[in-house]
């Protein structure tokens, strides 16, 4: 959620400096596609994959979904922003891959988003619907620090758990962004 937000705001100034879709659209990412497909990975596994007979599959679809948007980055990696997209998803993978490959999120975060409501039982383990969430406790969770810890909170109209990886994709998804509407600022010319 906090990713779809930053992306609306880069949108945003971006349009309010003068960018456009257009600039957009021209500005080539070598292996776009690879980034296409990971996306529909991920969308499937999360959204369609439902229930204790995928549980494995989603596991499987969310690592490799991550593992496909790395040599994106990598072959992108002189465009800004990318380097800290990768940095990002370099350290939400290796937080969802100690956890059984989901994310995790504490019960007192879901609790503080209010989307108790969307915490299903399958197998054995809670996941949030919807999301790549597990619930575990903290004691539980492996690398901690790198899971879901921080919470915008009720009320805010976007509520939402995100990790330190999800902001640093964030901010370099807001720079890419950036760049690729409006383009480089212009340099006064030296006399």
């Amino acid at each position: 959620m906090i990713l779809l937000l930053a992306l609306g705001v880069a949108l945003l100034v971006a349009f309010l400096r003068g960018g456009s879709l257009r600039n957009l659209a021209d500005f080539h990412l070598e292996w776009g596609w690879l980034a296409g497909l990971a996306l529909a990975i991920q969308i499937g596994a999360v959204y369609w994959a439902t229930g204790d007979s995928y549980l494995h599959l989603q596991r499987g679809a969310l690592v490799v979904s991550s593992l496909l948007l790395l040599p994106v980055v990598w072959r992108n990696r002189r465009s800004p922003g990318l380097i800290l997209i990768g940095l990002g998803l370099a350290l939400n993978l290796t937080v969802m891959v100690a956890n059984g490959g989901f994310m995790p999120i504490t019960p007192e975060a879901v609790a503080r988003i209010g989307h108790g409501h969307l915490v299903v039982h399958l197998d054995g383990v809670k996941r949030m619907s919807g999301s790549k969430g597990i619930v575990l406790p903290r004691e539980e969770t492996a690398l901690w620090m790198l899971s879901d810890i921080f919470v915008i909170p009720q009320p805010f109209p976007v509520a939402s758990a995100f990790s330190l990886g999800d902001a640093l994709v964030a901010v370099g998804a807001f720079v890419f962004l950036q760049r690729a509407m409006v383009g480089a600022p212009s340099r006064p010319v030296e006399p």
